[in-house]
């Protein structure tokens, strides 16, 4: 298993697109408007301050990066913890992959049948988009990365054309006044976007520099593509806040494809929203399909599987009818992003990490110590 991983590797420009890809993936459409429900006009504030605490995530990733070379991230978590021990937390890491990959899928499903296919039964969507993440992978990651080098330039281009499309409908009092109701609701906002935004970082230590051939340029490219990455997203938050205001932006479930629809420029550029769709689809399967190499990875190398391909059509199987039950509706989907999964995905994005971190530490004094 680890001589068929190490075989994959990963360019610095596929990293760089990647990261972009997952950085964006499924809150470019969906996080604005409970940003904007819990920040309101000040969504973009919390959207910087989100940027600037990502770097406080990404140390920690090149931290484990640096001291566990050549580890993916289970590996590092059995070294540190133990063969059992490692092995629970590890059992629980898989859960939070394999559960998000699922509700990855379900956002998908939604957001086409009530916006595009309104008759189209959910189960459909999802089996399409399950079949994509399991074809996807079967052609390997190195085949997925290869994709993605072309495709954010695609996204890139058609998000920021779509943007400017729009901007002549912005209204600067749509940010009037700033810090109304002081700094908490910014850093509320600031918190659930961290949740979506940096903490699914950890997964890249499933791929990452274990597949790269430069570690320091890796995390140059890694860098590189947050930045990038965290500019569309801020792009889109301001703007959606700027075009729609703060209270349509909050009680509307796609503020930036209701934003893409308002596009109308001389009667010659209308109806631009499914390019707006289009770009999310694309983002969303990043996370969709890193969530499900994350748990793969760490699966067959849990049960010490010599080829991880062999569980990858049960595996998307599983989640293609997990995807069907994960939210029973869009009501609970809200209220569980809103109010559990910064919790839940900080446990793995935030605070697994500081353990680990502080287990190297422990581990590194206590051998001192009896060497001493």
């Amino acid at each position: 298993m680890r001589e068929r991983i190490c075989k994959i590797r990963i360019t610095n420009h596929q990293i760089f697109a990647l990261t972009v890809g997952l950085t964006n993936g499924s809150a470019i459409l969906v996080i604005s408007a409970s940003v904007a429900g819990l920040a309101k006009q000040d969504s973009w504030i919390s959207m910087l301050f989100t940027i600037v605490f990502g770097f406080l995530e990404i140390w920690l990733i090149c931290f484990l990066w640096n001291h566990y070379p050549g580890l993916t991230f289970v590996e590092m978590i059995r070294q540190i913890f133990g063969k059992w021990f490692g092995s629970v937390i590890t059992i629980a890491f898989l859960y939070f992959c394999f559960l998000s990959d699922a509700q990855v899928i379900w956002y998908i499903g939604n957001f086409i049948t009530s916006q595009a296919m309104l008759e189209t039964p959910p189960y459909i969507v999802n089996m399409i988009f399950s079949a994509t993440i399991v074809i996807a992978l079967l052609y390997g990651l190195e085949a997925i990365a290869r994709s993605y080098e072309i495709f954010i330039y695609i996204i890139s281009f058609l998000f920021v054309l779509s943007m400017i499309f729009v901007l002549p409908n912005a209204r600067i009092e749509n940010l009037q006044p700033v810090f109304e109701e002081g700094l908490i609701p910014v850093l509320k906002g600031s918190t659930l976007l961290s949740s979506f935004v940096i903490f699914p970082f950890v997964l890249l230590i499933m791929i990452f520099p274990a597949k790269a051939d430069n570690t320091f340029k890796a995390m140059k490219s890694f860098v590189k593509g947050y930045l990038w990455g965290g500019f569309l997203l801020f792009t889109s938050i301001l703007i959606s806040v700027l075009v729609l205001g703060s209270t349509i932006t909050a009680n509307i479930q796609y503020p930036v494809f209701v934003l893409a629809q308002e596009i109308n420029l001389a009667n010659i550029f209308t109806r631009l929203e499914f390019i707006v769709a289009g770009v999310w689809i694309i983002t969303v399967l990043t996370k969709g399909i890193f969530y499900f190499y994350a748990g793969l990875i760490g699966l067959a190398q849990l049960i010490e599987l010599k080829d991880h391909k062999k569980i990858i059509l049960p595996l998307g199987l599983i989640i293609f009818v997990m995807s069907g039950v994960v939210f029973p509706d869009a009501t609970y989907q809200s209220a569980w992003d809103s109010l559990v999964w910064p919790f839940f995905a900080a446990t793995f994005g935030l605070i697994l990490p500081i353990v680990m971190a502080a287990g190297f530490y422990i581990k590194k004094w206590v051998f001192n110590r009896h060497k001493g």
